[in-house]
Order: structure tokens, then C-alpha cells, then sequence
């Protein structure tokens, strides 16, 4: 899959963070595509199946493939992969907030509630806010910026969970 195959993707999947990204400059879109692909392949994964092992493999899939990025292996099958591993691989991305996104989706398993607010935070900051930081980075945001970004992007998550809240009930 290429670059401009995602950006098909996050149109189709994520229409209002695609709006956004066209704001960008197209060199920036670049470098946003593959992950705003990858957030969407991590966060309907766990929606993918009735059966929530499906959705437990999906995301394993995702771990193995972070895994194999990290060690510089070559890239998994997957319209989403290749371009993902190039961008991290470019641009000495970190894998590990990757990482934390598809580990937090594994809450997406789970039919309960947050246990509580520190719980569903962590929710957020391990999926938005991961993202976010990602995202911050791609760009060109230090440490710092990131953080702040991640911030950003935990309290969009809550917005779209709150959205969300009346058909997950």
C-alpha cells in the first residue's frame, strides 16, 4: 500500500481528521497518512468480530508488526504496514507510543466501563493522546511539544468517547 492508498483509507474512515490533514501542507499529509491509517486498522480491530479473541489476534498482528519494525525487519503484508514501518524507519520515530496504542485498545475487548476516571484516562492518553504525540513528532515537535500534544489529543479522545458513549452503552 502506499501513502496516498492511506489517505484513501482515512477518508473513507476517519472523514473529520482527514478534513484536518488536508489543512496541512502536502509534504506534512505525507508524513500524517500512515499513522492516521494505523490508528484506524488498531481502533476498529477490536469492533471487527462479535468474537473477541478475532479482535485479540487483530491487534496481535499489530504488536508482532511494531515488533519487527523495531528490529528492522522487513515490513509484515499489509496495506498499512510498509508505509508505516518507512515513517518510523525515516524518521527514527519511536515505536513504543505505537505500541501503547494497540495496547490500549485491548480495553476495546472488554464490555465494562473504565473501572474508573484514572482507568478511562489512561484510556485516552494510551489511544488520542498517543496518536497525537505520534503525529506531533512526524512533524518535527521535540519531546516536550509531544507531551503537550499528547495532552491535546487525550482531551479530543474524550470528546469522541463522550460522542461515542450513547451507541456503546
Amino acid at each position: 500500500m502506499t501513502v496516498a492508498a492511506c489517505a484513501a483509507m482515512v477518508e473513507r474512515g476517519d472523514p473529520d481528521r482527514f478534513l484536518a490533514t488536508m489543512t496541512a501542507p502536502e509534504g506534512d499529509r505525507a508524513r500524517l497518512w500512515p499513522l492516521y491509517a494505523f490508528n484506524l486498522e488498531v481502533a476498529r480491530a477490536p469492533w471487527a468480530s462479535a468474537e473477541p479473541m478475532i479482535g485479540a489476534m487483530r491487534l496481535q498482528f499489530w504488536t508482532d508488526t511494531l515488533e519487527g519494525i523495531a528490529e528492522g525487519a522487513a515490513p509484515r503484508a499489509h496495506e498499512v504496514a510498509a508505509p508505516l514501518t518507512d515513517l518510523v524507519r525515516a524518521l527514527n520515530l519511536p515505536v513504543a507510543p505505537l505500541a501503547g496504542m494497540v495496547a490500549a485498545r485491548h480495553d476495546d475487548l472488554d464490555t465494562d466501563a473504565p473501572a474508573d476516571t484514572a482507568a478511562l484516562w489512561r484510556y485516552l492518553e494510551g489511544t488520542g493522546g498517543a496518536l497525537m504525540a505520534q503525529a506531533a513528532r512526524a512533524l518535527g515537535a521535540d519531546d516536550a511539544q509531544a507531551a503537550v500534544a499528547a495532552e491535546v489529543g487525550a482531551a479530543a479522545a474524550m470528546a469522541s468517547w463522550l460522542a461515542a458513549a450513547g451507541a456503546l452503552a
